[in-house]
C-alpha cells in the first residue's frame, strides 16, 4: 500500500459526533454547552472537531477557531487573538488589540477585562446565529487566554454558545484550576477518545484510497496500533498490502514512531539495548531471565530498570518472576525493526535453542531462516498436520504457510499454500481465506486449486463463481487426484445445491462424495446427505443416515460430530424441539471447541430457530445475537441473511419492532445480493413475521408473494413443510385481507403435504389455518373441529409457539360466536403463554378479546389514578372513547402537540403501544 495518502480524511466516531450534535441542539434552545475532547496524540481529536464543524453547514454562522502551539505558550493572548480574528465587526477594545500583546512595551490587559469583552462579543454574534468556539490543543494554550476563557465560560447562562475544547488530558494540572472546575462540572460533556474500531479502520483505509481491507487485516491493524488513526495511516502508507495480509509477517511501526523509540534506545547502555532487542524477538511479554539469556545480558535487572525508565519496557508486577513487557505493540515493532536482518536471525536462533515448546522452536527457526530449507519445511508441515488433527485449524494454517515459504520444491510449496487456505476455511476464518484468493489463483491449475477457489467463493456468497470453479475442479480430477480432494469438491457442490434450494441436486452430489469411500478427515457430507433427503420428502431416510450418532456427548473432534448437526435440524423440522435443541447446542459447542469452527454460525442459527419454535425466546435471542455477531466478525457473508432473519423472529414477537426491523432490513439487503431461493425465503418470512406482529396483514401478503412465483429455479426447501413457516402466515394474511379463495387454495396444498409428511407442527398450523378459513366462511362446526384438532397435535409440546397461537385464534373464534365463557378459557391460556414469552403484541390482542368477552382487564383499573396524572387520565379516556387527537385538543382547548405529549406518557406508563391497548387498559368493568 505504499504511496501518498490523502491529507484530509475522516471516518467513524459516529457516536461522538451524535453526542456533540445533541449538545448543539440544546444550544439552539439557549442552553450553553461545553464539550471536552481528550485523548493521546494521533487519536483523531482535531479530525473529529473539524468534521463536526464541517457538517454544521448553515446552522452556525459564527465558528471561532484557535489552536495552541508548544512554541507559542509564552505568547500572551495568542490563542484568544486567533479565536476572535474572524469576528472583527463585533469586536471592541481590548479584543481588537490582542494581537499586539506580545510586543515589547505593549500593555497586557487583565483576563477579567478580556473575558468580559469576549462575553459581549459573543452576545452580539448570537443575534444572528448560534456560536461555536473551538480551542484545539488547549494544553499548549497560553495562560492569559485560558484565564479569560474561563471567566467567560463561567458566566454564560442562556447563551446560544457551544464551546469545544481539545486536549490530551482534560484533568492536566497545568490547566488553570478554574478551568479544570468548569471541565469537571456535571453539565460538561467529556469525550475521551479511544482508538478506532476494527470496522472504522476498514472505513479509514477506503477513505485513504488504499486497497480494501478485510475484517481480519483490519483487526490485525487494530491489535498493532490500538486503533490510533495517525499510526494506522502511517502503516497503510508504509507497508505493502502483502505484508498486511500475511498472518505471520511482523508489522513494522510507523517511521515517525520508530525514530522516537530509536532515540530513546540509543541513549541506553549496551546491556539495556541487548535486553530490549531480545525481548522484541520473544514477543510483547517474556520472562526476564529468558530475554536476558537470548540477548546475552549478565545483569538483567539493571538493564530492565533503565529500559523502564526510558519508557521502552514495563515490568509486570502481577507475576512471581519479573517479565519484560512492551506497553504497546508499536514499541515492540519499532525495536524489532531496528535490529536489522542479521541480528534478528541471530536472536531467533538463540530463542529456538532455549525454547521448550515445539511450536516455539519451529516458529523461531522459521524466522531465523534466510533461504529455503526442505527439512524444516517438512517439519513445519508435519506439525501443521498434527494441529489440524486436533482441530487447531488456524494454527495449522499458519505453520503450513511457513512451510510453503521454506519449501525448496515448487509443487510442494503450492500444495501447502492450497492446504493452508483450506484450513483457514475450516477454521471459519473466511476473511483471511478471501484475502488469499489471488495467491491461490496464481498457483498452477489443478483440481485442488479450483476446489479451493470454489470454496472461497461459496463462503463469500458468490454462488455463480463458486459453481464455475467447483465444476472446473470436478472436471479436472484425474487418477492422481487425492480422494479427499474429490470428496471435498462434491461436499461443496452439495452445499451449494442446498443453499439454492436444489435438494435433489444435493442428494446426487452428496452420494458422489460418499462413494469415494471413508476418509480420515472431517467432512460435512453426511449431514448434507441427511438434509437433502429430508428436503426431498425422504425424512425417514435422512434420519437413518445419522442414526448411529450417539444421543449424548461428549463429542470429541470433528469426525465424531458428523451427522449431529443434521439430526438436530431434522428433529426441529419434525417438532422434536427438546431433542433438537440438545443436539444443536452440543454441536455448536463442540465445533467451537475443536470441530469445524465454520459450522458454528449456522448451528447457532438453527438452535435459535428451534428455541423460537419451542417458546424459549430468551435463549433464542441470545443465540441468534451470537450468530449474527460471529457471522459478521468472521466475514461469513453467506450466513448473514439467515442469522439476521432468525434474530428478528423473537424480537418481532415481543414487540421490539425497531430492533426486529433493523435485522429484517439487513437480511433483505443480503438476500438481494446473494439472490438464492433459501435466502429469499429466510428474509421474506422474517419480514412477514414482523408485519404479522404489527397486525399488518396486507404487508404479510405482500412480503410472502415472491415465494409463490414460478421464476425460482429450485424451491425444494421452500415447498417442504417444516422448513420455512411461510404458508401459515400467508393463509392467515389472505383471510384477513378478504382473499378467501386464494387462502383456501394455498391451504389445501399445505394440508395435503402436512398430512403426507406426518409432522405435528405443520398439521397443527394447518389446522389453525383451517379453523380461521372456516370461521371466515361461516362454517362454525368445521372451524371448531379444526381448532380442536390443532390443539390435540400440540399436546406433544405444550410450551411451543404454535400452541399459543392456536389458543388465541380459537378463543377469538369462540368470542365471535358469542361463546364468551369458552372463549375466555382459551384466551386465558393464550395470555398465560404470551406473558411467559413476553409477546406483548399478542398479549394485547388477548386483552382486547377478553374485554370483548366482558372480562376485566388484567390491569387493576383502580391503580390508574396513581399511575397517570389527572391531565393524562383525561386525555387517555377521551382517546379510548375514539376521539382523534384534533378532537381531544378542541375539547380540552389545548394544542395537538400537547395532546401527543400526554398520550406518549400514557402509553409509556401503561406499557402499551396503540389505542387498541388503551381501550383495554381503561375499560370499565361491567
Amino acid at each position: 500500500m505504499p504511496g501518498r495518502m490523502p491529507d484530509t480524511v475522516f471516518c467513524g466516531r459516529r457516536n461522538e459526533l451524535s453526542r456533540i450534535d445533541a449538545r448543539l441542539r440544546r444550544v439552539g434552545h439557549s442552553e450553553p454547552q461545553v464539550v471536552v475532547v481528550d485523548g493521546p496524540a494521533g487519536i483523531g481529536k482535531t479530525s473529529l472537531v473539524r468534521r463536526f464543524v464541517a457538517d454544521l453547514g448553515g446552522s452556525a454562522r459564527w465558528v471561532l477557531w484557535a489552536s495552541g502551539a508548544e512554541s507559542e505558550q509564552e505568547l500572551p493572548y495568542g490563542v484568544l487573538a486567533q479565536l476572535v480574528a474572524g469576528a472583527t465587526d463585533v469586536l471592541d477594545a481590548p479584543l481588537q488589540d490582542l494581537g499586539h500583546c506580545g510586543r515589547a512595551g505593549s500593555p497586557l490587559p487583565d483576563p477579567m477585562t478580556v473575558g468580559s469583552a469576549l462575553i459581549d462579543a459573543i452576545g452580539r454574534m448570537q443575534d444572528r446565529s448560534l456560536v461555536v468556539m473551538v480551542i484545539d490543543d488547549m494544553h499548549w494554550a497560553d495562560t492569559p487566554s485560558l484565564h479569560a476563557l474561563t471567566f467567560a465560560l463561567r458566566r454564560l447562562r442562556i447563551d446560544r454558545v457551544l464551546t469545544l475544547l481539545v486536549a490530551r488530558d482534560a484533568v492536566d494540572t497545568r490547566l488553570p484550576a478554574g478551568l479544570r472546575r468548569v471541565l469537571a462540572q456535571d453539565g460538561t460533556l467529556r469525550l475521551p477518545l479511544e482508538g478506532l474500531s476494527v470496522d472504522e479502520l476498514t472505513e479509514l483505509s477506503g477513505e485513504l484510497g488504499a486497497a480494501p481491507l478485510s475484517r481480519r487485516v483490519a483487526a490485525r491493524l487494530w491489535t498493532h496500533t490500538h486503533g490510533n488513526p495517525l499510526h494506522t495511516r502511517a502503516l497503510l502508507d508504509q507497508v505493502p498490502s502483502d505484508v498486511l495480509v500475511a498472518s505471520d509477517a511482523a508489522l513494522p511501526a510507523p517511521r515517525s514512531y520508530v525514530r522516537l523509540v530509536n532515540d530513546r534506545l540509543a541513549d541506553c547502555a549496551l546491556p539495556t539495548r541487548q535486553l530490549v532487542g531480545a525481548a522484541s524477538v520473544l514477543g510483547l511479554s517474556s520472562p526476564l531471565h529468558l530475554a536476558a539469556r537470548v540477548g546475552g545480558v549478565a545483569i538483567p535487572l539493571d538493564a530492565l530498570e533503565e529500559a523502564v525508565a526510558a519508557g521502552l519496557l514495563a515490568e509486570d508486577p502481577a507475576t512471581d518472576l519479573p517479565r519484560a513487557v512492551f506497553a504497546h505493540p508499536l514499541q515492540q515493532a519499532a525495536v524489532y525493526q531496528r535490529l536489522g536482518p542479521r541480528r534478528r536471525s541471530e536472536l531467533h536462533e538463540a530463542a529456538a535453542r532455549l525454547a521448550d515448546e515445539p511450536a516455539e522452536v519451529l516458529r523461531h527457526r522459521a524466522r531465523a531462516s534466510v533461504q529455503p530449507d526442505a527439512d524444516l519445511a517438512d517439519e513445519l508441515a508435519e506439525y501443521a498436520a498434527q494441529q489440524a488433527g486436533g482441530g487447531a485449524w488456524s494454527a495449522a494454517a499458519a505453520y503450513l504457510m511457513s512451510a510453503a515459504r521454506l519449501s525448496a520444491d515448487r509443487t510442494h510449496g503450492e500444495a501447502r499454500i492450497a492446504q493452508a487456505v483450506e484450513y483457514l476455511l475450516l477454521a471459519g476464518d473466511f476473511g483471511q481465506a478471501e484475502e488469499l484468493t489471488e495467491t491461490v489463483r496464481a498457483l498452477r491449475r489443478t483440481a485442488q486449486q479450483q476446489y479451493i477457489l470454489g470454496h472461497i467463493a461459496l463462503a463469500a456468497g458468490r454462488q455463480d463463481e463458486a459453481r464455475r470453479a467447483l465444476t472446473a475442479a470436478w472436471r479436472s480430477r484425474s487418477a492422481d487426484t487425492e480422494p479427499d480432494t474429490v470428496r471435498c469438491i462434491a461436499e461443496q457442490m452439495a452445499g451449494l445445491c442446498l443453499i439454492q434450494s436444489d435438494a435433489h441436486g444435493a442428494v446426487r452430489w452428496a452420494r458422489r462424495g460418499l462413494d469415494t469411500g471413508p476418509s480420515g478427515r472431517a467432512s460435512f457430507l453426511r449431514d448434507e446427505f441427511a438434509y437433502a433427503l429430508a428436503l426431498t420428502g425422504q425424512y425417514d431416510e435422512g434420519i437413518k443416515t445419522v442414526a448411529d450418532v450417539p444421543e449424548q456427548g461428549p463429542y470429541s473432534g470433528a469426525k465424531a460430530l458428523e451427522g449431529l448437526s443434521a439430526r438436530g435440524t431434522l428433529r426441529m423440522w419434525n417438532g422434536e424441539y427438546h431433542a433438537a435443541c440438545r443436539d444443536l447446542r452440543e454441536a455448536s459447542a463442540a465445533h467451537r471447541r475443536g470441530g469445524l469452527p465454520g459450522m458454528v454460525v449456522p448451528l447457532l442459527g438453527y438452535l435459535a430457530e428451534a428455541e423460537y419454535r419451542a417458546g424459549r425466546w430468551d435463549d433464542a435471542i441470545a443465540h441468534s445475537t451470537q450468530a449474527v455477531s460471529l457471522a459478521e466478525d468472521t466475514d461469513h457473508l453467506s450466513m448473514l441473511t439467515m442469522t439476521h432473519s432468525l434474530a428478528a423472529l423473537p424480537l418481532a414477537g415481543r414487540g421490539d419492532f425497531d430492533a426486529a426491523r433493523e435485522h429484517v432490513t439487513t437480511a433483505i439487503g443480503h438476500a438481494r445480493l446473494l439472490a438464492d431461493a433459501n435466502d429469499l425465503a429466510y428474509a421474506m418470512t422474517s419480514l412477514a413475521v414482523l408485519r404479522a406482529a404489527e397486525s399488518d396483514h396486507a404487508g404479510v401478503v405482500e412480503a410472502l408473494s415472491p415465494l409463490l412465483g414460478q421464476e425460482l429455479a429450485h424451491r425444494d426447501a421452500i415447498d417442504e413443510p417444516g422448513v420455512f413457516p411461510w404458508r401459515q402466515l400467508l393463509v392467515e394474511g389472505l383471510v384477513r385481507t378478504d382473499r378467501l379463495r386464494e387462502a383456501e387454495e394455498l391451504l389445501g396444498r399445505y394440508e395435503s403435504l402436512a398430512e403426507t409428511r406426518g409432522r405435528w407442527p405443520d398439521m397443527a398450523a394447518a389446522a389453525r389455518c383451517r379453523g380461521i378459513v372456516e370461521g371466515a366462511r361461516g362454517d362454525t362446526d368445521a372451524a371448531d373441529r379444526a381448532f380442536r384438532a390443532g390443539l390435540r397435535h400440540c399436546e406433544q409440546d405444550t410450551d411451543c409457539w404454535e400452541r399459543a397461537l392456536l389458543h388465541l385464534a380459537y378463543g377469538a373464534f369462540l368470542r365471535r360466536g358469542s361463546k364468551r365463557s369458552a372463549a375466555a378459557v382459551e384466551l386465558d391460556l393464550a395470555g398465560a403463554a404470551f406473558t411467559r414469552l413476553g409477546a406483548e403484541p399478542y398479549l394485547e390482542q388477548c386483552r382486547v378479546e377478553l374485554a370483548a368477552c366482558g372480562r376485566t382487564s388484567a390491569r387493576p383499573s383502580g391503580a390508574l389514578d396513581t399511575v397517570l396524572t389527572p391531565q393524562e387520565l383525561t386525555v387517555g379516556s377521551l382517546a379510548a372513547k375514539g376521539l382523534s387527537n384534533r378532537q381531544i385538543a378542541r375539547e380540552l382547548v389545548l394544542s395537538i402537540k400537547t395532546i401527543e405529549y400526554h398520550l406518549g406518557h400514557v402509553y409509556a406508563k401503561l406499557g402499551i403501544g396503540s389505542r387498541v391497548g388503551l381501550v383495554v387498559a381503561l375499560a370499565t368493568p361491567p
